[in-house]
């Protein structure tokens, strides 16, 4: 049967006034979980062997649930004080070996109080599915687990959390099943981090089966905004294309003295400007792009420490990636 997403959040970013409103946009990013060397313009480290396949809904990454993870040098969430993030995976039928994986796990690995948020899964004796949300803040901590709410394996899913105004809830294929109470105190999670797919952060509790999307919108969103699979029998899952259909690398990220921005062959036109804004508006850098070339290093040694967006617009369309610079 085919399922199609419901449709994204317009342009969710925001940027300054010449390209939208703030009052009504929101920031999120986007993972297209497809190779194994940059993901959402972030550096990836390869842990066992994780393979690139094709599916019905594109190229996805494949683990073997003896070893193989992928670690994003990124935090997504960042800053956020309301954030939703969803995941778009197929779970294998993998009991008894495989019964409880941490297939998502953002955190800061130096951070000595383990502040974190992470989806889980655990595989029962029968073969299905049921999810376990966790967070840890710097105030406390809560699982969100019911073994009774039970879900097929095999074929592709959705599952979502989000938080907002110290309220932590769980969705499975935009069903809301769980909801608690979590406080923090000065910050959810620490702003700089990076993202375990596929085990824990600590290589441990590892995932067997698909993982495709990586969806972190700033703001709590409701089921309808979601990207969501009609039901759990959806054989097909069509994933809307992101920013116009450009793409671009950014890294490293942070960045110190220097910011490579590497543009996809889509862009390489004589109408490409790149431009680098801080988040109150303030321009460091407008650049056309003469020579038709691919990539642009800039100098960031003289940039204050903090967030930055990197946009690139090209014949009316338009990507970004927002980057922090840190000395």
């Amino acid at each position: 049967m085919k399922s199609v997403f419901r449709s994204f959040i317009l342009l969710c970013l925001v940027l300054p006034g010449e390209f939208l409103s703030a009052s009504d946009t929101i920031y999120y990013e986007v993972w297209d979980i497809s190779n194994l060397e940059v993901i959402g313009g972030h550096t990836v480290t390869t842990l066992g062997d994780p393979q690139v396949v094709s599916t019905e809904i594109g190229d996805a990454v494949q683990f073997d649930g003896v070893g193989d993870r992928l670690l994003v040098d990124f935090n997504p969430i960042m800053d956020a004080k309301e954030f939703t993030v969803e995941l778009v995976f197929k779970p294998d039928a993998c009991y008894p070996n495989n019964t409880a994986p941490r297939f998502l796990h953002i955190q800061d690995p130096d951070d000595p109080e383990e502040k974190r948020v992470m989806i889980e899964l655990r595989i029962d004796a029968n073969n299905q599915c049921y999810m376990d949300g966790f967070m840890k803040t710097d105030a406390g901590s809560l699982p969100l687990i019911d073994e009774t709410l039970v879900h097929s394996t095999g074929v592709w899913q959705h599952v979502a959390i989000t938080y907002k105004d110290s309220t932590f809830t769980t969705y499975f294929n935009g069903t809301k099943e769980l909801s608690g109470t979590l406080h923090y105190a000065n910050a959810i999670v620490n702003t700089l981090g990076k993202t375990s797919l596929g085990a824990r952060m600590n290589e441990v509790a590892f995932f067997a089966g698909l993982i495709k999307t990586l969806k972190v919108t700033h703001a709590c969103l409701e089921p309808e905004d979601f990207i969501v699979p009609e039901n759990d029998d959806a054989s097909r899952i069509e994933v809307p294309m992101l920013h116009g259909g450009i793409g671009m690398d950014v890294f490293p990220n942070p960045a110190d003295r220097f910011l490579n921005v590497k543009a996809g062959p889509v862009q390489c036109t004589k109408n490409m400007e790149i431009s680098i804004f801080d988040i109150s508006g303030k321009i460091y850098l407008r650049q056309a792009n003469p020579q038709h070339v691919a990539s642009l290093t800039v100098d960031t040694s003289g940039f204050q420490d903090g967030i930055y967006l990197v946009v690139i617009r090209s014949n009316g369309r338009l990507d970004y990636r927002r980057i922090v610079v840190l000395h």
